[in-house]
């Protein structure tokens, strides 16, 4: 060996640790025939892999002894910088085998790589112990005399592991020389769990297992710090369409234009109401500490599509290309998958030039196909494919899926001296799911099964070996920075086709119907209980189902077959790393492709990469892990300091937030790994209103951090904190890993809220809830009044102050009129009047949403659950009236005034209009009120109702 690289070894060493000796070696592949030891050469097949392997001596002060190791090491893109492959301890129970092989360097794929005449040369086999059934098998590139000294000292240090009788404990010095496995190389649905539910399960004086959440934590922090570090703040955006399309067996006999370019991006979205339920971002977040900072979650502008151009990569998922017998019993052949890219190419029309096919998979009518633009082919390498039946039998073709692997990254400008930037890696998956409304059990079964089966083997693209990649790497479809199905799930509605096709009808007059349909569709609820695609994304449907359009049968005013419920079969859901930021900017199908009886759905998605500097990036995550690396086998015990220890958050009210800061420092001289805990097994680390971030964290010596406190009360904990005192008091337990916990006392005053009550309860108060001093502060049931003051006084404001011409949900909310209409309501003081600098409208659209958001947020709602299907066997107003009566009294009165108001306001219309307008605001305000006082039961207990049944009940009382 040079000594160059001997200097840069020992550099990159500990002082604790000294190099012994170096050889230069090719790993084998997978593939390889290893020579038994038969003092002959025999024939060795491998692709050129280029690494080097040291002895490295541990020195043991106290024993004055030392220890031994193998280390695989590959230098960097820039050949100075040293990554560990692996690190093998050498024990009593490690073996080196040499011998002799002919070897035969194959040709590679790649025109750089020089071929090698085949020649004879040493092979060494490194057992890790008798029961290793996978050895590592390397071929040395260096001199005979350098491959003596190494074995010789090879056999030193294992003659002094086997007269000491080494144990495991004496190795621990080489977890700095091998790291954790990357969190890439996690499963993305693990990778994208908090870091806090990974670690195990403690509490407040019963530590988990500290030495293991360490190690999750400092792989965790290490690789986000390289990652900030080796970027240069810059970032390359890549714009990838996706697209699914059944073409029920069908060529291609129209333009698909529509559906691949630009003019194809337009909005689908329907001007119309906006629910008042959605009144402010925080409202709807399950973690308001990131609300802000959700940038997937945030609104796409109009800019932002118009922008887009001309995307990068399109992946677009065909199924059922073939829908004859024999497909179903041997794969077909390329000639429908020409005839499909084909059309592709010609849809481009002019733009087709710029772009070529990188890559397509087949499994009998499943077709997923990639095209890139072909400036950016470079860029995409390991190009991975694998497929998996999931049909007849569970196993053959006409159904299942087929996945497409890539790696992307990003090339510098050709006149930069950057070395190569690091690669993102996406994957792909088209699939087709079992047909038939009562099959969603098994579509739910299909699903985890193909997430499991689908994998893809150490091969690329055409079955050459991938250069860079151990032996025998394996990959998941999970094992990815971003993961797309584009699919035809068939997963279909929970709803008599009657319904369906009112609620279809009605949306198209200007009325929310696919909203309510969406409630029912199988596959949210699969998403909801957890029993399918949990944890992935799917943007808001705001187009019309893509199945089943009539061809050529009967069909309804809608095109849809009358003999199939419409459906929403044709999705595209995704998941991605918490590191990638990932915007959809479009969901929508494409109506005017109609050759078969499903349209075709496309996506657009800007996905924004930062770029990471790779081989800074290998050198920062190295020493960044050497320097971390067994402080937890130091005995030392962290010390940190909390200030303040103790917090005074003043009043908390409802949706109103409250922030504090906790400064934590480490006042040790070894790294400190802390967390949250509960006070006992499977508590929260805090009660429902109060949230810390960050929850985990790593701090090196004398390093500090700001732990922000957020007081927040949404509907759930407002509904236990006004059946308790005023007064709030917890303790956060902080737990420091291998340390002890330390307590944060905080506390507060609870601002009682009449949102979040009963009706039953709210009728019981003596005056405003506000100046309730206890929960028990309540009239007597016998004194209780007819009706909540709180949403009698909200009806008739509306009552007085709005006009027929008002469009109450149609009409920006501004959150800060609803705060202080929710705070007069608690406290009891005037609601605010209109000047002329506010605007009327605003402070109607106000109240109206306030309104909804009472009436939504009680715990138990206007009409009880138990008579939800009584209420759908009325036939006439008679009816109807008369089970109003079997309502709670409290609910009746209420009932009353809100639906004479409604009526009043569709009465109002009728007089000025004799158009239809005015069955079509009686409609409209059935479809945002019935969902809300006809509330399902979530307990399960009593059956859901149709949608449509709850709005005729509705009409009843306001058409």
């Amino acid at each position: 060996m040079t000594s160059r690289q001997d200097n840069i070894i020992q550099s990159f060493l500990r002082s604790s640790e000294i190099l012994r000796s170096v050889l230069k070696v090719d790993l084998a592949a997978e593939n390889a025939i290893i020579p038994k030891n038969t003092g002959r050469a025999e024939s060795l097949d491998i692709t050129s892999r280029q690494h080097l392997i040291a002895i490295v001596t541990h020195k043991i002060e106290f024993q004055h002894s030392e220890v031994g190791s193998i280390l695989v090491v590959k230098f960097g893109a820039t050949n100075d910088l040293v990554r560990v492959d692996r690190a093998l301890p050498i024990t009593e129970d490690s073996a080196l085998v040499v011998a002799q092989a002919k070897l035969e360097i194959l040709q590679s794929r790649r025109t750089d790589v020089p071929r090698i005449p085949a020649e004879i040369a040493w092979v060494l086999t490194i057992k890790r112990g008798t029961q290793d059934t996978t050895p590592l098998s390397l071929v040395v590139r260096s001199t005979t005399q350098e491959l003596q000294n190494f074995t010789a000292e090879y056999r030193r240090l294992r003659e002094i592991t086997t007269t000491m009788h080494r144990s495991s404990s004496d190795f621990t010095w080489l977890q700095a020389y091998a790291p954790e496995p990357s969190s890439r190389s996690l499963d993305l649905r693990l990778r994208n769990q908090p870091l806090h539910r990974r670690l195990s399960p403690a509490s407040a004086g019963l530590p988990g297992d500290d030495p293991s959440d360490i190690s999750i934590v400092r792989r965790e922090w290490t690789e986000r710090t390289a990652t900030e570090r080796a970027s240069n703040n810059s970032s390359k955006h890549l714009k990838i369409r996706l697209g699914s399309f059944n073409v029920n067996g069908k060529p291609p006999s129209q333009d698909l234009s529509p559906w691949l370019r630009r003019f194809a991006m337009q909005s689908q979205d329907k001007a119309g109401w906006t629910s008042p339920l959605k009144l402010s971002s925080v409202e709807l977040s399950s973690d308001p500490l990131h609300q802000e900072l959700d940038e997937s979650d945030s609104p796409v502008s109009t800019t932002d599509i118009q922008v887009f151009g001309d995307p990068d990569l399109f992946v677009l998922g065909f199924q059922e290309l073939d829908l004859s017998t024999e497909a179903l019993l041997y794969a077909t052949s390329t000639l429908k998958e020409e005839a499909w890219v084909t059309s592709i190419f010609a849809a481009l029309g002019e733009k087709g030039v710029l772009y070529e096919k990188l890559a397509s998979r087949q499994l009998v009518g499943m077709l997923l196909v990639v095209i890139v633009k072909k400036a950016l082919v470079p860029c995409f390498s390991d190009v991975r494919l694998c497929d998996a039946g999931a049909g007849i039998m569970g196993f053959m073709g006409n159904k299942g899926a087929a996945a497409i692997r890539l790696e992307f990254t990003p090339k510098p400008p050709s006149d930069s001296l950057a070395t190569p930037y690091r690669p993102t890696i996406l994957t792909f998956v088209n699939a087709h799911l079992a047909a038939f409304d009562e099959m969603v059990d098994r579509r739910n079964y299909d699903f985890q099964e193909l997430s499991g089966r689908l994998a893809f083997p150490p091969n690329g693209l055409n079955g050459s070996y991938v250069p860079d990649s151990i032996p025998g790497d394996t990959y998941s479809i999970y094992q990815s920075d971003a993961l797309f199905w584009m699919v035809d799930l068939n997963y279909r509605l929970d709803l008599p086709d009657g319904d369906i096709r009112t609620l279809l009808s009605s949306h198209i007059s200007g009325i929310e119907g696919i909203q309510s349909l969406l409630t029912h569709d199988q596959l949210n609820v699969a998403v909801r209980t957890r029993k399918a695609f949990s944890g992935f994304k799917e943007h808001a449907i705001t187009h019309f189902p893509t199945y089943r359009l009539a061809t050529g049968v009967s069909k309804d005013h809608l095109g849809y077959d009358v003999k199939r419920k419409p459906a929403w079969t044709d999705r595209i859901l995704y998941m991605s790393s918490p590191s990638l930021k990932l915007k959809q900017l479009t969901y929508r199908s494409h109506p005017e492709i109609t050759m078969s009886d499903h349209q075709p759905v496309s996506a657009d998605f800007d996905v924004s990469l930062a770029i990471v500097d790779e081989a800074q990036y290998e050198r920062l995550l190295l020493e960044l892990h050497r320097e971390l690396a067994n402080f937890e086998d130091s005995r030392r015990t962290p010390k940190v300091k909390i200030q303040p220890m103790s917090m005074e958050l003043g009043n908390i009210a409802y949706k109103r937030s409250v922030r504090r800061e906790v400064v934590v420092q480490n006042e040790g001289d070894i790294p400190c790994v802390f967390r949250f805990v509960g006070i006992g097994a499977d508590e929260p680390v805090a009660p429902s209103w109060l949230h810390a971030e960050p929850i985990v964290g790593l701090l090196r010596p004398h390093e500090s951090t700001t732990i922000t406190l957020l007081a927040y009360v949404d509907n759930e904990s407002a509904a236990k904190l006004n059946l308790g005192p005023p007064r709030l008091e917890c303790t956060l337990i902080l737990h420091t890993a291998l340390g002890k916990d330390h307590f944060i006392a905080v506390s507060g005053n609870y601002q009682y809220t009449c949102f979040a009550n009963t009706l039953e309860r709210l009728t019981r108060l003596a005056g405003p809830i506000r100046k309730l001093k206890s929960p028990e502060e309540l009239m007597p049931p016998g004194k209780a009044i007819n009706a909540p003051r709180e949403a009698l006084r909200l009806i008739n404001w509306m009552m007085t102050n709005a006009s027929a011409t008002d469009e109450f949900f149609e009409y920006p909310v501004k959150q800060s009129l609803c705060n202080i209409i929710r705070e007069c309501l608690d406290t009891g003081d005037e609601f605010p009047s209109t000047s002329p600098e506010e605007n009327h409208r605003s402070l109607v659209a106000a109240f109206a949403g306030t309104l909804v958001s009472f009436l939504d947020s009680l715990t138990e709602p206007l009409v009880p659950p138990y008579l939800h299907v009584r209420c759908l066997q009325v036939r006439d107003k008679d009816q109807a009236f008369e089970l109003m009566n079997e309502f709670p009294h409290e609910c009746i009165n209420v009932w009353i005034s809100l639906t004479a108001f409604l009526h009043y306001m569709v009465q109002q219309d009728s007089s000025k209009d004799s158009s239809s307008n005015v069955p079509n605001k009686a409609h409209r305000f059935a479809m945002i009120f019935a969902p809300i006082l006809l509330r399902d039961d979530p307990t399960g207990v009593h059956p859901r109702v149709s949608p449509v049944g709850k709005r005729d009940f509705l009409l009843h009382f306001i058409g």
